[in-house]
């Protein structure tokens, strides 16, 4: 009988010598480690002579001789705490997976890598950016949610190296070191560094929590602490279309619409003119999104029935607008100023491959930012206490609507919206002169039902 197989193997020392050994040459040692007829070695960066080697040292592990000099008691305290830390993680291993020891295992042990971590040494960015594109192949996401999500990490990493916690590097984390500690400081960075809002945060904090959600499913990190982070939104925020969830009642008043056509018409800046004419254009289009005015094309406009019939871009579905006659006006103005051209406003290349996600989510990016950055601009000039951007067109025309008596129902299907429940959540609790008509409608029928108070 042989002698029985070690349960794990022990590392060594060994000076890479060549077959003609001299005496005053020093050579490089190397850490081995040999399991099933196999070596694995990683060298210590130290040259050794031969004669300064005793290879049978330290329990046969080998050591440095005192004729080293001066520097071999620490040299061998630094050699020693390293093959015992090694052998301890891979004697760990074994614990923890029985018969699961192979060269490639004490291989990525030898290079740090943490193959004992329950989360498998995944790191965090990447797993949740892998979470991103498993839901985005998968049509359980949108391309701009996806590419967002990619940007929104981008950031974290940043995160990490500004504030100096990152663990493995300066900018990564393991999946098993998330804690709603490292949440609660990313919140707060957001918030002081990078002045977000908090709808904005939120956004941030979704590909985050599906990951931390689907790492515990997988073991990765305790039910707990998963249960801590699933908390960690700032406000509870009810489930709506990519368009409207960032929506915090950012509309213009009849003055303030008063005041912007004022200002449109003394401006003497021709593109600012023309971004302003978009805006007006999305306003009297029954708030049209702008990636659908970008996109807007001439054949999707029919003057005799004044309508609008566009497949729009973030719901696929075709959609029906009727035009009013200032939309008209407008429209009949960029015909006189583009008669040969494809897209209705000049926001993007006539080449433009719309079944392209990422070229369309770059014009769409390019766009929407020129546009709002010139707004901008004019809201600061206009005294406004928020950013004026092209989305608040599409808020303005629904809050007027409703205030002006349309119904829920015929605003939702006017906004585009799935469902009035949508509209309803998004838009009630701005409609308080809608709510006073509707009370004063059936003011007649209450009064017959007035006690007399004594």
């Amino acid at each position: 009988m042989g002698r029985p197989k070690r349960l794990y193997p022990h590392g060594r020392y060994r000076l890479r010598t060549p077959r003609q050994i001299e005496n005053d040459k020093p050579y490089p040692l190397d850490l081995e480690y040999t399991w099933d007829r196999q070596a694995v070695r990683r060298t210590t960066n130290l040259f050794i002579k031969v004669t300064d080697w005793n290879q049978n040292g330290d329990n046969g592990r080998g050591e440095i001789r005192a004729s080293y000099g001066p520097e071999y008691k620490r040299l061998n305290k630094m050699l020693q705490s390293r093959v015992e830390h090694l052998d301890s993680l891979i004697a760990e291993f074994i614990e923890l997976n029985p018969f699961q020891l192979t060269v490639e295992v004490i291989t990525s042990i030898m290079d740090d890598k943490p193959v004992i971590r329950r989360d498998k040494g995944r790191d965090f960015v990447e797993f949740t950016i892998e979470r991103l594109a498993s839901d985005y192949a998968r049509n359980r996401i949108g391309h701009s949610r996806y590419e967002n999500g990619k940007s929104g990490m981008n950031i974290f990493r940043e995160f990490l190296r500004s504030t100096k916690r990152g663990s493995y590097r300066p900018d990564s984390i393991y999946v098993g070191e998330i804690t709603p500690d490292l949440l609660e400081a990313y919140i707060e960075w957001r918030r002081d560094v990078k002045q977000n809002t908090d709808p904005t945060i939120n956004h941030a904090l979704t590909p985050i929590l599906k990951a931390c959600a689907y790492a515990k499913d997988l073991g990765y990190i305790d039910a707990d602490i998963n249960a801590r982070i699933q908390d960690m939104r700032i406000v509870t925020k009810v489930s709506l279309s990519d368009e409207e969830a960032e929506f915090d009642g950012k509309s213009l008043t009849t003055d303030q619409m008063k005041n912007l056509l004022k200002y449109y018409e003394t401006c003497q800046e021709p593109r600012r003119k023309e971004f302003l004419e978009m805006f007006f254009f999305a306003f009297h289009a029954c708030g049209l999104c702008v990636v659908d005015v970008m996109t807007l094309q001439w054949s999707h406009i029919n003057f005799d029935k004044k309508e609008l019939r566009k497949i729009m871009i973030k719901t696929n579905k075709r959609h029906v607008i009727p035009l009013s006659d200032p939309a008209i006006r407008i429209l009949r103005h960029w015909q006189e100023k583009r008669p040969d051209s494809k897209y209705v406003f000049n926001l993007v290349k006539e080449d433009l491959d719309l079944d392209n996600a990422e070229e369309l989510y770059r014009c769409r990016n390019n766009a929407t930012k020129c546009i709002n950055q010139s707004l901008n601009v004019v809201g600061e000039q206009l005294g406004l206490d928020f950013s004026l951007s092209m989305h608040v067109a599409r808020h303005t025309f629904a809050i007027v609507a409703l205030n002006k008596g349309l119904s829920m129902t015929v605003v939702s299907r006017l906004l585009g919206h799935g469902s009035t429940d949508i509209t309803e959540k998004v838009y009630a609790k701005f409609l308080p002169e809608t709510l006073a008509a509707e009370v004063a409608r059936i003011s007649p029928e209450l009064n017959q039902f007035v006690p007399t108070i004594q």
